[in-house]
């Protein structure tokens, strides 16, 4: 159906063909857009489901869409799927369809091209990520730095103050006892 559409605009432009009349119950869309409308809005769960029901001519029409679509950059993760679910579905009469050859040898291509793309950029946004991870944790680091070395001088005073009035403590106790001994000596 895209080429269907794709040959009717030519075609329109050499004005072999009346103009284009977008169907009402099909939201005004084209059939190409119609359709990837349709399967982008099935959900993952039931998308197995939905292309079971396909006949195996619907399938191959669908997989002549899948190679337009591949090139839609949001739609890759769709394409993929419903490729991989017509394959397993239809493998048997795909190797033995003539006409099935080209379109599945150019899916081949675009989608590997497509997947390796996708991989690309999620390991380069992974990559920045994490080095944003580490320049975070460096920052929120540098603010503690200062605090923790505050912190450990705070202790490190609090702690010779407490040795001081143990120290000085230690020295009235020495004279009290001191004290004591020479009053009783004194009176003995």
């Amino acid at each position: 159906m895209g080429h269907f559409f794709c040959n009717f605009q030519e075609d329109k432009s050499r004005g072999k063909v009346a103009v284009f009349q977008p169907n009402i119950l099909m939201l005004g869309l084209s059939p190409y857009d119609y359709v990837l409308r349709a399967l982008s809005s099935v959900h993952t769960n039931d998308l197995e489901q939905t292309l079971l029901a396909l006949p195996f001519s619907d399938a191959l029409k669908l997989l002549s869409y899948l190679k337009d679509w591949a090139l839609i950059p949001d739609k890759v993760e769709l394409v993929c799927r419903v490729a991989t679910v017509l394959l397993q579905l239809h493998h048997n009469q795909l190797i033995t369809t003539v006409a099935a050859r080209p379109i599945l040898t150019l899916l081949k291509d675009i989608l590997h091209a497509r997947v390796k793309e996708c991989k690309d950029t999620l390991g380069f946004n992974l990559a920045a990520m994490d080095h944003l991870k580490q320049l975070m944790a460096l920052k929120s680091d540098a603010l503690f730095r200062d605090a923790k070395t505050k912190l450990l001088e705070i202790r490190s005073r609090h702690s010779q103050r407490v040795e001081a009035r143990a120290d000085v403590k230690e020295g009235r106790r020495k004279k009290k006892r001191q004290k004591k001994s020479d009053d009783v000596h004194v009176w003995s």
